[in-house]
């Protein structure tokens, strides 16, 4: 089920996704792990991968456990248990201590034998009891615990974790069945929406919001209209003056060298690069007008001149709108037309209406799709699908959800991976929130083209309107669903159905003990039958069977005899399943008929009708009818419909219901249409249709209708054909240019009911016979024997089915009962579309299409949250609009705090690149910069327009109480801002910040809690993290902090009371070691003892040299942080400015708080000491001050410090750790 592999995957969290897939798809192919752990989430182990964003918060834990677990009292303890030193430990939320083993189960792949898959799953004992009493151990579990709550249950003192913990995580719900696991796959296969770049949202100037101060009002859009006719002089179109170059070098080509993609952007540079254009539009505005002030970007003016370009040809151009330049893209003509039809349309429109050169209007349209119907734009569409369908409203929501995330990546994303993607929807609360939102645009769109609702006389869409579209459409869906439920559901089973009675009638007994015959005639006599073989045979109720030895069996359950007869409730149930089944095909026939081109609709709804199904032809000599059909001579898959309009008109269909087609062709209707009509009778105006008829060359491929193949044109066949139907033209107002209404008319219905009625694909004979679990008795009679055979050899498509159901072999009767129908008859369904490598992955293809319709159906809850008047929304929606589209975020302003949490989560969860926004225009006005400049009360006072706000404690407890909603007219990033420096402040109140910042200095306590902030992420919104709880977290940073900086400290100091030039610091590494080369200058030593035996390999030994002879020449201080950080830069210039975070699995804390403790200890060193040189390079490299290349300051600090002594004493590398005491 994976879609990705470790090839493609780069980052930390893309890593750990395929992880967690793995494991999750290995145990839901592992029997041993589902049946005897159940949904073992929290005990299933994979790897935490590093700088994923679980791994940075899971170090510091990890690290702080494993050298909690090397406390001494701790170790004596293991020694006593007999618990090696390489074990692992877990502490859980409840400060709870565990020893942990690993255990691994082995098989075989189902399906591969070949392939063994490996599932490893942790043991937990409890060891809690045996540490307490240890100095200070529960205050150090406490504080484990904390963290271990933030990692959804537990810490590891190594790099193994659960699959539960990191879902809980990502704040994603635990599967509990086969089905929700399944889907977990799928969200985390399909989640991936792509980056784009700053530019790739065309309309960032166009769809500007309200509060932007380059929001394009009517007077704005006067003025760059204005500007365009000046450079145009009104005679000719702005997009075709832009591409005056494009249009030049093509000239005279038909097929155009470079992709759309290519072309396009060229237009846009080539706009930009005319002299000052860009510079006219804004100075006509009177944008940028500050002189000291901000200029315009590149990617703004480029922004700037496409809303140019269709503003130049639509004054009213908007997202909102699906009408641009007198075309409309949502027209009720256009309903069933294939997309590439419509956009073709849309660039006709433009050369012909609007002036536009037939090679600027290609590039143009691209523009205005991408901002008003971006669905159109979508990558690898198949031509099955149209436009004005359920599937294209599918689709269209999977965009609109896309699109509501990161605008404009929807067009660099394939159909099959927005399909995968729009099934997901529901996994989150704020992903299905955002999904409903999406979504009623392109249903009350649909309605609208299909005809269904209508505007008011002044265009508007009143909210009782758009609940009729919405009501429309769901019961649309769910007549499709229940179709494909109905085809789709596996055949009752009379063995499941017996032991369900058995236990619901008599819990007690078990149903497979074994009797043995006492009494009665038939033989069996010695042979054991079990109590459920016996009820499905009915000879438990002869009594006539009993145990060996012991009670009665009847006496202990007298009800056995008095069940009901199995054969009676295995006929109910596959009596009812039948019908179901014949609904459901005769709903996937009206289904085929409304996709019909509306000429053949008009045929078959006023046609008169004449329905035949296809026999394999059989010579016979005898004069009159055709020989008598048997079940194996009738093709089962396929009718004739012979359509004759008019009186005069014919046309005849061959429709194959399970491969949701019906065709038609002329030689169909000359071959086979001709044969289908009797002799007019005299004064007769019409004929009639023959009752059956043999035909010796027709045009029709007999693997269509009796194998469900693929139907080919070039097949000839000699057949019978018999009448099943007949049916007159409807008499009621004709439907067949409202393809909605055509569907639900009873006049198709009753057609599609005759077809699935008169000619079914099986019998309901044959479903029993294919569910009837034959018991062993059952199965070595020669009636089943004959019954099996007989099936084998008329149900093709069913072999593999069949001969599971009969193998005996449990693990194949459950995958053949499972995959019985619908994997046979390969259904198409084309009203959903879908791909089969999302079909692959995901699931059967049925099984997708009704997720996928079922998941497009609107709630009434979304209509009324969406238009709610207590937010002052309209109650009438214009004509002019649609309703939301890529303007959800307009009219629902909680869908923006959804989408900014989505987007957080999608990014963890799939580990692409984070999902900021394209951002080519910065639309925060000033008056937004100046509230950032207020404290943290002051701003929480301002967003929330709330006075009672007096205090940081009132601030952190709105904004962790999630009861409470987010101010809808807040900036989303003025609300970020809010909560990091309100979990900022929090947390330098809190005793263990305050006790780092005594060691490091308030002003780097600050630093470190805002760069931890930065570091870690957490939104706002989120749901793993209040602002109460993230001050707390930091908290226990800086706790952890705090240890390592003691420790650092103390080592530090205790080596200045050392004589470093007594062992083991007084070690010389020999000549050869680092200096092959023979050099004899001491710089030049040095440079080499640098470069191939100090603390890390680095050749740069030129750049060493200079500056090793430049510092030991000069008179600067080396205690001074200035001149160390001087020295840093020229010896490890691509380390500059790197900050190492908190909690990595190391002795040495973060860089901020390691320059602070330097910067101190640098204070006590005196220059003159006689072991300055290692005391400095003990502390440069012990407190690694800088995010890396701490290793060659270190060494070029003692190089100088030694050649201004006039020698050069080389240090082995276990000196130099040794020194710096952390490795």
């Amino acid at each position: 089920m994976q879609l990705h592999d470790q090839a493609t995957a780069t980052t930390g969290d893309a890593l750990q996704r395929l992880a967690i897939i793995e494991a999750l798809t290995n145990a839901m192919d592992d029997d041993y792990i589902r049946t005897t752990l159940a949904w073992p989430w929290d005990l299933l182990a994979v790897d935490c991968i590093a700088q994923s964003a679980f791994y940075e918060i899971h170090q510091k834990g990890a690290f702080h456990l494993s050298q909690l677990v090397r406390h001494p009292e701790f170790l004596e303890i293991r020694a006593q248990q007999s618990i090696a030193e390489n074990a692992s430990f877990h502490v859980d939320q409840n400060a709870r201590v565990f020893y942990v083993r690993e255990d691994i189960s082995t098989v075989s792949r189902p399906g591969n034998p070949t392939e063994y898959i490996s599932n490893r799953f942790f043991g937990r004992v409890d060891f809690t009891a045996h540490v307490v009493g240890i100095n200070d151990f529960d205050k150090e579990l406490k504080l484990l615990s904390r963290v271990a709550k933030s990692l959804g249950g537990f810490v590891s003192s190594n790099n193994r974790i659960s699959v539960g913990q990191w879902l809980r995580f990502h704040s994603v719900a635990l599967p509990v069945d086969e089905e929700s696991t399944r889907s977990l796959i799928d969200l985390l296969n399909f989640a991936a929406i792509p980056q784009i770049a700053d530019t790739g949202n065309y309309w960032q100037l166009l769809d500007a919001p309200e509060t932007s101060p380059y929001r394009l009002t009517a007077e704005n859009r006067a003025i760059i209209r204005r500007i365009s006719a000046q450079l145009t002089g009104n005679q000719m179109p702005l997009a075709d003056y832009f591409g005056a170059s494009l249009v030049l070098e093509n000239a005279g080509s038909d097929k155009q060298p470079h992709s759309l993609d290519y072309r396009l952007q060229r237009l846009i540079s080539d706009a930009r690069l005319l002299d000052e254009t860009g510079q006219n539009y804004i100075d006509a505005l009177g944008w940028f007008a500050d002189e000291s002030g901000a200029r315009a970007s590149q990617p703004f003016i480029e922004q700037l001149l496409i809303a140019a370009v269709l503003l130049d040809i639509d004054a009213e151009v908007d997202t909102a709108n699906t009408r641009f330049g007198g075309f409309d893209i949502y027209s009720s003509a256009h309903v069933q037309r294939p997309p590439a039809a419509i956009r073709s349309g849309l660039e006709a429109h433009l050369i012909e209406r609007c002036n536009l050169h037939r090679l600027i209007a290609p590039l143009v349209a691209e523009l205005v799709l991408a901002g008003m119907a971006p669905e159109y734009l979508v990558r690898e569409i198949p031509p099955s699908l149209k436009v004005g369908t359920p599937g294209w409203v599918i689709l269209s929501q999977a965009v609109a959800l896309a699109e509501s995330l990161v605008p404009g990546a929807s067009r660099h994303m394939t159909y099959q991976q927005l399909l995968g993607f729009s099934p997901v929807s529901g996994f989150t609360p704020q992903l299905k929130e955002l999904h409903a939102v999406a979504g009623i645009d392109p249903v009350v769109t649909w309605a609208l083209m299909n005809g269904l609702i209508q505007r008011d006389t002044d265009g508007n869409l009143s909210l009782e309107v758009i609940n009729t579209a919405i009501d429309a459409y769901n019961r649309h869906v769910e007549s499709l669903s229940r179709a494909l439920g109905a085809i789709n559901r596996p055949i009752p089973r009379r063995k499941a159905i017996a032991l369900m009675e058995l236990t619901a009638d008599v819990p007690e007994c078990d149903p497979h003990e074994q009797l043995v015959k006492h009494r009665g005639s038939g033989g069996g006599a010695g042979r054991k039958v079990s109590v459920l073989d016996l009820y499905m045979s009915d000879q438990l109720h002869t009594q006539d069977w009993g145990r060996l030895r012991g009670r009665d069996i009847y006496a202990q359950f007298p009800r056995l005899k008095d069940l009901l007869p199995v054969s009676d409730l295995y006929e109910t149930a596959i009596h009812n399943h039948y019908n179901d089944l014949k609904e459901g095909l005769s709903t996937t026939i009206r289904y085929v008929f409304s996709q019909m081109v509306e000429s053949d609709r008009r045929f078959i709804e006023k046609g008169r009708l004449g329905i035949y199904r296809v026999e394999a032809f059989k010579p016979h000599h005898s004069a009159g009818s055709i020989p008598q059909a048997t079940r194996e001579r009738t093709g089962r898959y396929g009718v004739i419909i012979c359509a004759e309009l008019n009186g005069v008109l014919v046309r005849c269909y061959e429709l194959f219901p399970l491969r949701s087609q019906c065709r038609t062709r002329i030689e169909l209707r000359d071959t086979v249409g001709k044969f289908l009509f009797a002799q007019e009778p005299v004064g007769s105006t019409r004929s009639n249709f023959v009752e059956d008829n043999g035909i010796l060359d027709t045009p029709l491929d007999m693997d269509a209708y009796f194998k469900n193949s693929v139907p080919r044109s070039d097949a000839t066949s000699a057949v019978y054909v018999r009448k099943i139907a007949e049916f007159e033209g409807s008499l009621q107002p004709g439907l067949s240019d409202k393809p909605m209404a055509y569907f639900d008319s009873d006049h198709i219905k009753a057609i599609s009911d005759s077809i699935a009625q008169q000619h079914p694909f099986l019998t309901e004979g044959e479903l029993a016979d294919m569910g009837r679990d034959s018991t062993a008795q059952e199965l070595a009679s020669e009636k089943f024997d004959t019954i099996f055979n007989a099936l084998l050899n008329l149900i093709i498509p069913f072999k593999e089915c069949i001969e599971g159901l009969s193998s005996g072999v449990p693990a194949r009767q459950r995958d053949a009962i499972a995959n019985c129908v619908m994997d046979a008859t390969v259904i198409a369904f084309v009203f959903a579309s879908v791909p089969a490598q999302v079909a692959k992955a995901v699931g059967k293809t049925a099984s997708l299409a009704t997720k996928l319709l079922s998941a497009s159906r609107i709630g009434a809850r979304t209509v009324a949250s969406l238009f709610n008047p207590v937010d002052g929304l309209p109650t009438l929606i214009n004509g002019g609009l649609k309703l939301i589209g890529r303007g959800a975020i307009k009219l629902a302003g909680h869908a923006v705090t959804s989408a900014q949490i989505v987007r957080g989560q999608l990014h963890r969860l799939t580990g692409a690149n984070a999902y900021n926004l394209p951002r080519a225009i910065d639309h925060t006005g000033a008056a937004a910069q100046i509230r950032k400049s207020l404290d943290t009360v002051s701003l929480a006072r301002v967003l929330f327009k709330d006075d009672s706000i007096t205090a940081l404690e009132h601030v952190v407890a709105r904004l962790s109480d999630k009861n409470i909603p987010f101010p809808k007219s807040a900036d989303p990033a003025e609300l970020q801002h809010l909560f990091n420096t309100a979990a900022r402040d929090a947390a330098l109140q809190q005793q263990n910040v305050q006790a780092l910042g005594a060691l490091i200095g308030k002003d780097s306590v600050e630093e470190l809690i805002s760069a931890t902030i930065a570091m870690f992420g957490v939104r706002y919104t989120g749901e793993t993290y209040s602002a109460t709880k993230y001050a707390e977290l930091l908290g226990d940073v800086a706790e952890m902090e705090t240890k390592k900086a003691i420790f650092l400290t103390n080592h530090q100091q205790g080596l200045l009371k050392l004589d470093l030039n007594k062992a083991p610091y007084d070690a010389i590494l020999p000549e050869a070691v680092f200096n092959p080369r023979g050099f004899t200058d001491p710089a030049q030593r040095a440079a080499a003892w640098m470069v191939n035996g100090a603390t890390s390999q680095a050749s740069d030994f030129d750049n060493f040299v200079t500056v090793l002879r430049e510092y030991a020449g000069n008179k600067h201080s080396l205690t001074d942080p200035a001149v160390i950080t001087q020295i840093h830069k020229r010896v490890a210039p691509e380390d500059v400015g790197r900050f190492r975070g908190v909690g990595f699995e190391t002795k040495y804390g973060s860089s901020i708080a390691g320059y602070a403790l330097m910067e101190q200890h640098l204070k006590i060193l005196e220059a003159t000491h006689q072991h300055f040189d290692k005391q400095l390079l003990a502390a440069v490299i012990g407190f690694q001050a800088f995010g890396d290349g701490n290793g060659r300051t270190a060494s070029a600090l003692y190089a100088i410090s030694q050649l201004r002594a006039g020698r050069f004493i080389p240090l082995p590398r276990d000196v130099v750790d040794s020194l710096s005491g952390i490795r």
